[in-house]
């Protein structure tokens, strides 16, 4: 497996890993509506250009194509965290968040922070993040509960 930085190319790929890993694993933890709502993703969106490319984001790939991606923003937030469906729980979300450890570290940031889901939850607290609360948000008309996340990964000097 391979990991390398997301470009404009990999938008549609990206799209479609998204929808399809929602699809397939949300039905687990979450209502229909709820999963239709997360899964609507347009590659072509401004917003979803900006959810892969506003941050960097890390692309894991193997011979099968791109199986997960993982991005972090300048001030520590990891905006994503997916891998492809059929790829789930073997260590690919892992590889992908020790990258996003090891370059938060790199860049000296102090505190790592997300916004978890159901499912991604156990990811987050298998790097040593913890909850400190929860908030429901409205996506596409639906709402979600959410778990917020944080690690700190340095102590201020």
């Amino acid at each position: 497996m391979q990991i390398r930085t997301a470009t404009a190319a990999d938008l549609p790929t990206l799209a479609a890993l998204y929808r399809d890993t929602v699809l397939t694993k949300a039905p687990q933890y979450y209502t229909a509506a709820q999963t239709q709502a997360w899964a609507t993703v347009d590659a072509e969106s401004d917003r979803f250009r900006e959810f892969i490319l506003g941050v960097t984001t890390y692309v894991a790939e193997n011979t099968t194509g791109m199986v997960g991606f993982a991005g972090l923003g300048n001030d520590g937030h990891v905006a994503s965290a997916y891998v492809r469906h059929d790829c789930l729980h073997q260590g690919i979300g892992s590889a992908l968040m020790q990258v996003v450890l090891d370059r938060a570290q790199k860049k000296h940031l102090q505190r790592l922070y997300a916004e978890a889901s159901e499912f991604s939850l156990g990811l987050f607290q298998k790097f040593g993040f913890s909850q400190y609360a929860t908030e429901v948000v409205d996506h596409n008309g639906v709402q979600f509960t959410r778990y917020l996340v944080e690690r700190i990964v340095a102590e201020t000097p």
